[in-house]
């Protein structure tokens, strides 16, 4: 990497840093005020708007699309009303359609309803512009909700579930949705006078547009844009939530063939939730009810240069995920600085987190039983020991959607430490130019008493967009010593600079009436690795086209020189992806990988010809019945000779009962693990913590036992079943005034 990029990116730093301590860009864009209608008696929420509430005058604004274009009318119309008790947020939503019947809906599970048509709403219930709610529903009442921050790269987070209330209904006229929000389940600040801010959304499948009110614009974060609701004498919300939980598992593998080893498992743990105040909480849990509902997807595993990221799925660790957000590159190496997944195996958990003015804050502790378990060959002198995990955050509002932040991350165990502590900066130098630095320092010990390993860490970024253009330069640094206990970290001891430009082509063409948007882009990308000495370069070209309905395509060129093992190769391939909702029962999408690809083999690596081939297809014959059919196909060939060569095939069946009930079946296969993986489920869940699941799986694989050896090998003629498990779960969630 050149000094001059290395002296233009610590530009940005000084720059960024000196602005810090300047009054902050306040944005305001909107300064509308929407009073909601205190009632009392309370609100059926049946979707039937029969109530004398929702006979007054509503919200009647004219939405602008948000995707994939900005500025245009949606072309239907939408009106709203709001309300509140003491106890409940309440919103109405009636849809005007002039084609009812194209209408796009389902009965499905939750957050399982980003192809249907919807409404939503954005809350910004502390008022802070740092934290947002999201609550989609679509026209059966379906709900799908999230969590983002000002602060992530990474948009929002749906692995959260709160306890909310909706229902729907299609009308001749389009279609009505009623929502109600217990106080219980958000944090917000309570007195008096309550202002939240809010952001109404709603999305028409077919005509692939999603479209806000307020209107949003690009180039900042829906924050700036929130009409403000006003609320009168809102008290404390959540006092106490107990969630017991009862979990049976019962895993068997084959240790040869004429027997199976069993292990049995019953776990009986509880979690407790105090609202301290009506924006602060402290959680704890003993015997913390862990268990997947969902398996992690079959990914290929063979010559990756990076490790798999797979996402948190734990109930306990998904909750306050938007506080722990720290700023880094967007598309960097170390995409997620907290990634709790990494606490493998925790007995007990403890959180406090919340809101107190302009601070967001989160302290998490746990401990992590793995690392003193048993192992399968020798004796682990640390067994029965545990790790101990510490994470501390903050972050400080210093206006707009700006702030200031700090970050504490520690692992300790047997004498080993690892210590992690940080600064970040948000900070909008302007309505279309946002800059974002942090700085991370880590301090390592392997053994008591061992060496200390310090390292340092650096993220820069500035972003400049428009409704017509947008370019970005980001900068990350990994010293070879730096490590952090509780992040993902692709890869340490680089350098790495990334520059990118392109415009924005809003299509109004009557021949093409489906083509909504163009988007050409350019970007660059150096790497220098700090122990090798060499260096990565891309140049990417690329274009991605918008259309309806509910469509998308995107093609990227690469001309790289990538190095391992001592060696510089030289690179040319070509990426596609692509996805429609062709019907309202048919959505498809693929994708594909030609060119040069590298065998990542630490002796003999080579340059070699490779191909990945991806598609998918989700068939929706009624609104209660889904299939989804998945296929992925990867090769390398040297000289014609094959490397390797994957096929991954995932089917995928859901009948859904109602809103609460479901069955599923899973049916995967891995052809290169030579791996069969048969999954059922039966799931009700009548709210988010209120649950019942029965599951059985079994995972087949060709191997064969070799009798001398007295052990399975690869290679077999015929599927044998290795393993088999069956589970059981039951949590009952109680919340109290």
């Amino acid at each position: 990497m050149s000094k001059g990029m290395v002296f233009l990116t610590i530009g940005i730093f000084v720059l960024t840093g000196h602005l810090a301590f300047m009054e902050a860009v306040e944005l305001r864009e909107n300064d509308t005020v929407v009073v909601p209608d205190m009632v009392t008696g309370g609100i059926t929420v049946d979707g039937e708007l029969n109530e004398a509430v929702w006979k007054l005058p509503s919200i009647d604004k004219e939405f602008k699309t948000v995707s994939p274009t900005y500025g245009e009318s949606l072309g239907r119309e939408t009106k709203i009303w709001t309300a509140y008790d003491k106890k409940n947020l309440y919103f109405a939503f009636k849809c005007f359609d002039p084609e009812p019947q194209k209408i796009k809906t389902s009965i499905s599970r939750r957050d399982n309803i980003g192809m249907d048509d919807f409404v939503g709403i954005q809350l910004d219930a502390s008022g802070g512009k740092q934290t947002r709610y999201d609550f989609l529903i679509n026209p059966n009442g379906i709900q799908q909700d999230a969590v983002s921050s000002a602060v992530s790269v990474d948009g929002a987070d749906k692995s959260p579930d709160f306890v909310w209330d909706s229902a729907g209904k299609i009308t001749p006229e389009g279609y009505q949705v009623e929502v109600r929000i217990p106080l219980k389940s958000i944090r917000y600040r309570a007195g008096k006078t309550v202002k939240m801010g809010i952001i109404f959304l709603r999305q028409i499948s077919r005509l692939g547009t999603v479209g806000a009110w307020p209107e949003i614009k690009p180039g900042q974060t829906s924050f700036n844009f929130m009409a403000t609701l006003f609320y009168k004498d809102l008290k404390s919300g959540l006092k106490l939530e107990v969630l017991p939980n009862f979990t049976y598992s019962r895993n068997q593998e084959r240790p040869d063939p004429g027997s199976w080893a069993a292990e049995t498992d019953t776990n009986i743990g509880v979690s407790v939730k105090y609202g301290i105040t009506s924006s602060i909480t402290a959680e704890a849990t003993v015997n913390p009810d862990f268990s997947q509902v969902e398996s992690d997807t079959f990914q290929v595993e063979v010559n990756q240069r990076y490790p798999l990221f797979y996402s948190e799925k734990r109930p306990f660790f998904m909750e306050s995920k938007e506080i722990l957000d720290f700023g880094v590159v967007k598309w960097g190496m170390m995409p997620v600085p907290i990634h709790t997944r990494l606490i493998v195996d925790p007995g007990w958990a403890a959180k406090f987190s919340g809101s107190a003015g302009k601070m967001n804050f989160a302290f998490l502790a746990a401990n992590d039983r793995s690392p003193g378990r048993s192992w399968e060959s020798g004796i682990n002198p640390d067994e029965g020991k545990s790790a101990f995990f510490g994470i501390v955050r903050a972050k400080y509002n210093i206006g707009s959607d700006n702030s200031i932040g700090v970050l504490y991350s520690g692992r300790h165990f047997a004498g080993s430490s690892n210590n992690a502590a940080g600064v970040d900066l948000k900070y909008r130098l302007s309505k279309n130019i946002r800059s974002g630095v942090s700085y991370l320092y880590s301090a390592t010990r392997e053994t008591e008493g061992g060496p200390l390993r310090e390292g340092n860490a650096w993220n820069a970024m500035l972003e400049y967009r428009t409704p017509t253009f947008f370019s970005m330069a980001a900068y990350e640094r990994y010293d070879i010593d730096f490590l952090m206990s509780t992040a993902f970290l692709s890869r340490g001891g680089i350098d790495r600079l990334v520059l990118g430009a392109g415009p924005i082509f809003r299509m109004k063409m009557k021949r093409l009436p489906w083509l909504k948007g163009i988007l050409p882009y350019a970007y660059f990308l150096g790497l220098h690795d700090l122990e090798t000495k060499m260096n990565d370069k891309t140049w990417l070209l690329g274009v991605t086209l918008n259309f309806a309905p509910m469509g998308m395509i995107n093609f990227e060129y690469y001309r790289e020189d990538e190095a391992w093992a001592g060696r510089l190769f030289g690179k040319n391939y070509v990426v596609g992806i692509g996805q429609i909702q062709l019907f309202k029962w048919l959505y498809l999408n693929g994708n594909f990988t030609l060119g040069d690809s590298i065998y990542y083999h630490p002796e003999d690596p080579f340059l070699g010809d490779g191909r990945t081939y991806g598609i998918g297809a989700t068939v929706q014959p009624g609104m209660k019945l889904k299939i989804s059919f998945d296929y992925l196909f990867t090769d390398l060939r040297r000289d014609k000779e094959k490397a390797y060569s994957v096929n991954i095939y995932n089917l995928r069946t859901t009948y859904q009962f109602n809103k609460y009930f479901f069955l599923r079946g899973i049916l995967r296969y891995d052809s290169y693990r030579e791996k069969l993986l048969t999954d059922f489920l039966a799931s009700f869940t009548l709210i988010p913590g209120t649950v019942v699941h029965l599951g059985y799986g079994s995972l087949y694989m060709k191997d064969r036992w070799v009798p001398g050896q007295n052990r399975w090998v690869p290679g077999g003629d015929e599927f044998t079943e290795m393993k088999r498990g069956l589970f059981f779960k039951a949590s009952y969630l109680w919340r109290f005034d």
